[in-house]
């Protein structure tokens, strides 16, 4: 692997300074879904071990045992740095091994060997979050990315994304082949360009402002349950914005 290997997917501009609220009803969709799809898929009581995950989001959606979360140096209030292309624990050592939204930062040689690392962790079960590719999707990240230049904004993620390819479905059943698998669908393209649009609206205005931030907490109270429920389970069709793959041991 190389230095982006266990990297996660953190956008590195906010849509104010105050920042969105880390409490799980007032998360931005995007976060909210992943976070709940996931925790969704573990059980009480279960060890959990997050890879390049945030802390404090994924403990708001299960009620696990214990969870870790564990990135590169200089990860987000992580438990535990990764030193090296290997998992600082031995094998099984978690019952569920997640990873959200990290793979599309990964080269496409990198990602097999990625999944069989999180794999010789995990006990039960990996689960793993990323957008997935299709014509529309990548379409909508180049114009996202280009409309983020033009207003100064750091897009280092989507680079990423773009460089090094969105997972494409036939690829990720390529490389679990043989597995126990299941692959979920969610989102639509469309859908997450408004939304995504409303999260960096940042009024110049002080008070504008306060009164901007103060109005998205309350749309992502009122609307992600909502949301969630039209938009979490999909075909896979050309719209489809994000997919979840579940490995059992």
């Amino acid at each position: 692997m190389n230095k982006h290997s266990f990297s996660s997917n953190k956008h590195s501009f906010s849509s104010n300074k105050h920042g969105f609220s880390s409490n799980k009803h007032f998360l931005f969709y995007d976060t909210y879904e992943r976070h709940k799809k996931i925790g969704g898929l573990i059980k009480n009581g279960e060890t959990v071990l997050d890879v390049g995950g945030a802390a404090n989001h994924l403990s708001q959606f299960a009620k696990p045992r214990k969870i870790i979360t564990a990135n590169l140096s200089g990860g987000e209030n992580s438990d535990v740095i990764i030193k090296g292309d290997k998992l600082p624990f031995k094998n099984n050592s978690f019952d569920v091994v997640c990873s959200i939204d990290v793979l599309e930062h990964l080269p496409k040689n990198d990602r097999a060997k990625f999944i069989k690392e999180l794999k010789r962790v995990a006990a039960k079960r990996i689960i793993l979050s990323f957008p997935i590719q299709t014509p529309q999707h990548e379409a909508y990240e180049r114009q996202t990315q280009e409309w983020l230049q033009s207003k100064g904004k750091d897009v280092t993620y989507l680079k990423e994304h773009i460089k090094f390819g969105l997972p494409e479905k036939d690829e990720i059943l390529n490389i679990t082949k043989g597995q126990k698998t299941a692959m979920i669908y969610s989102g639509n393209t469309n859908v997450n360009k408004f939304l995504f649009m409303l999260f960096i609206f940042d009024p110049r205005l002080k008070f504008i402002r306060k009164l901007t931030y103060c109005a998205k907490l309350v749309f992502n109270l009122v609307t992600n349950r909502l949301f969630y429920e039209i938009l979490s389970n999909k075909k896979f069709r050309k719209s489809v914005n994000r997919a979840y793959l579940i490995i059992e041991k």
